[in-house]
């Protein structure tokens, strides 16, 4: 019917309606497309941080880990079963399966993929799945770091670290230099327009410490327009980018740092081994781990750990203990201080761990278990007897002339060992005046326990003219005889007796222990080091008043530092008075300003003088773990 009705019109009517018609059925299936095809817009970052803790960019590496998928934006279910066709910007993202593994566009998606962001650019897919069409838009953008010499600090392979430097005003724009090696800026590059670019420029900063615990935050950090350099160079001549820079920023060991007005609001609290985390719009854009410095004349420090022993010693046998009022009160309060002293010493890189882990010990004072033959001068013998009484048994060694104290030590030994007793040699270093060294013997029973040490009733403890034997005992009532210039190698005997009575022979651990105080006045803190070759080393001495000393002083970070550095002097004491660095022998300030830093150079000394690959090696490789996902 409908050719003929054709017939009846003519030629001309005919080409008229068939051009009706098709412009018809274009219009129909134009309709279908626009019905069919939707626009799915995703915003990611560029995955260039470590989230898995392998040393190199989640973004980098065949398959991502599951310590790394908290960077990854899940791709939207209607895309399931679609095939991604890359219209341009392809290189700026990856699709990722639930395995982990990558997966290349054109291929089918299959369910619970995501999408990880690999550089900062756009990236326009056409998702097609039978007649159905989606196109599909990923703004990837970036987010780096650039150090006070414009140079970019990866996020995955470097660090930031705590700082060395005293507060100083930030006078420059956002691409100015700035004289603070630990200080970052924080750079984003930004798709020029879609959607939540406005959000992005919102960034915050948290940070957690090694455990993943959240120690502070800035709410807020203010962005301005910036050049796109490092590390973002590559990006500079690319269309359609644009980059913004923070003030630089301070990772800090405390509040006294963190809340001086010339800093306020750029500075954050951070824990060596913990990871600062940006965040824009609530949620995590990138991060970087905390460690130590990024450059010493010995290289990039990581992260060191030391073995610390704590003791606090009581007053008297069963009574108060030397801090804290309480035993609980001591325990807290030394734990305190030994915090205060790691986040010191996170500025190079060493930490003690978590202060909450590090067993603190009460203990009375020990008992005369101490002979120290040939004491102070190390004189030779000339003949004569020493005569003691160790758990209700005599004991008898003649000396004879031209003995050394080693030799008469030896004798003792034998003789304590005959009565079934042990003896515990220790050689002493040879302090100033001396001839030779002098030698300790402790007296103990089989067991370990220590034993008191007596004179015979009525008898002389030597005859020996020439050579010095002294019973060693500690007595916290008048405070703690301490050392001199003179015998500063070697210890006092009291000082000895104490110390040796907890040593444990392994010469990698530290001793920290805190006395109620030093006979004499005018001492809070001191410390016996390897250096000196004496047997009591790695030791810290401090009393109670070296304990209040801690936010004007730092006395036991100070002390340690003699202890890590191998350093029995003060840099002052051969160089400029610096009153800002911890080793000043003589500053005091509770400021910002006042003894707290360390310089590239002592981190490096440490390293070499007390590392892993040191004579003794008080410090040890401490690798960092990936950081629970929930808390990023």
């Amino acid at each position: 019917m409908g050719l003929a009705r054709v017939a009846r019109t003519g030629v001309r009517g005919a080409a008229v309606l068939a051009a009706s018609i098709a412009l018809a059925m274009a219009g129909s299936h134009r309709g279908a497309l626009a019905a069919e095809t939707e626009a799915l817009n995703v915003a990611l970052w560029a995955d260039r941080d470590d989230d898995d803790a392998d040393g190199r960019p989640d973004g980098d590496g065949p398959r991502v880990a599951p310590a790394a998928w908290v960077d990854l934006v899940a791709a939207d279910g209607r895309l399931t079963g679609s095939t991604l066709d890359v219209v341009s910007g392809g290189e700026h993202a990856r699709i990722i399966l639930p395995t982990g593994a990558s997966l290349g566009w054109g291929t089918p998606l299959p369910p619970r993929s995501s999408f990880q962001g690999l550089s900062p650019g756009r990236v326009e897919l056409m998702a097609r799945a039978g007649a159905h069409r989606i196109r599909v838009t990923l703004d990837v953008r970036g987010l780096g770091l650039r150090d006070g010499e414009g140079r970019a600090v990866d996020l995955a392979r470097s660090h930031a670290s705590l700082e060395r430097t005293p507060p100083m005003r930030d006078e420059g724009g956002p691409d100015a230099p700035f004289d603070d090696v630990d200080a970052l800026r924080v750079v984003l590059a930004l798709p020029d327009s879609g959607s939540g670019v406005d959000d992005a420029h919102e960034v915050s900063v948290e940070s957690l410490n090694a455990q993943g615990a959240r120690l502070d935050d800035l709410p807020r950090v203010p962005l301005s327009p910036s050049r796109c350099t490092a590390p973002f160079a590559d990006l500079a001549d690319l269309a359609g980018i644009r980059c913004w820079a923070s003030a630089p920023l301070r990772a800090v060991a405390d509040a006294v740092d963190r809340d001086h007005p010339l800093v306020l609001g750029r500075s954050i609290k951070a824990d060596l081994g913990g990871a600062l985390v940006f965040r824009s719009g609530g949620h995590k854009a990138q991060m970087v781990r905390v460690l130590g410095p990024r450059d010493t004349p010995a290289g990039p420090i990581g992260r060191l750990r030391a073995t610390l022993r704590a003791f606090v010693v009581r007053v008297t046998p069963g009574g108060a203990p030397a801090v804290g009022g309480t035993d609980a009160g001591a325990i807290e309060a030394l734990r305190a201080e030994l915090a205060s002293a790691s986040a010191i010493w996170g500025q190079c890189g060493l930490t003690f761990g978590d202060p909450r882990g590090i067993e603190v010990k009460l203990m009375d004072p020990p008992p005369s278990h101490l002979v120290a033959v040939g004491d102070d001068l190390g004189l030779l013998a000339t003949g004569g007897e020493i005569r003691i009484r160790v758990d209700g048994k005599g004991i008898s060694v003649p000396t004879t002339p031209g003995e050394s104290a080693d030799q008469v030590a030896e004798n003792l030994v034998r003789s304590v060992e005959r009565a079934g007793l042990l003896a515990v040699v220790s050689p002493n270093a040879r302090i100033g005046p001396g001839v030779t060294s002098s030698v300790d013997v402790s007296l103990r029973r089989r067991d370990g326990t220590l034993l008191a040490v007596e004179t015979l009733p009525g008898a002389p403890l030597s005859t020996d003219p020439t050579l010095s034997v002294r019973i060693g005992s500690v007595d916290m009532s008048d405070g703690l005889q301490h050392f001199t210039d003179v015998d500063a190698m070697a210890g006092t005997l009291e000082e000895r007796t104490l110390l040796k009575a907890i040593d444990n022979l392994d010469p990698a651990t530290v001793e920290v222990v805190v006395v109620p105080l030093f006979a004499g006045g005018g001492r809070i803190g001191e410390s016996f080091i390897g250096s000196d070759l004496s047997s009591v080393r790695n030791v810290v001495l401090l009393d109670r008043a070296g304990i209040r000393a801690r936010q004007s002083s730092l006395t036991l970070a100070h002390e340690l530092g003699h202890v890590f550095l191998d350093l029995p002097g003060h840099p002052d004491d051969y160089g400029v008075d610096t009153p800002t660095q911890l080793m000043d022998s003589d500053a005091a300030d509770a400021s910002p300003f006042g003894p707290r830093r360390l310089t590239l150079d002592e981190c490096a000394r440490a390293l070499r003088q007390a590392g892993p690959s040191a004579r003794v090696p008080l410090l040890s490789e401490w690798p960092i773990a990936p950081l629970p996902v929930g808390v990023r």
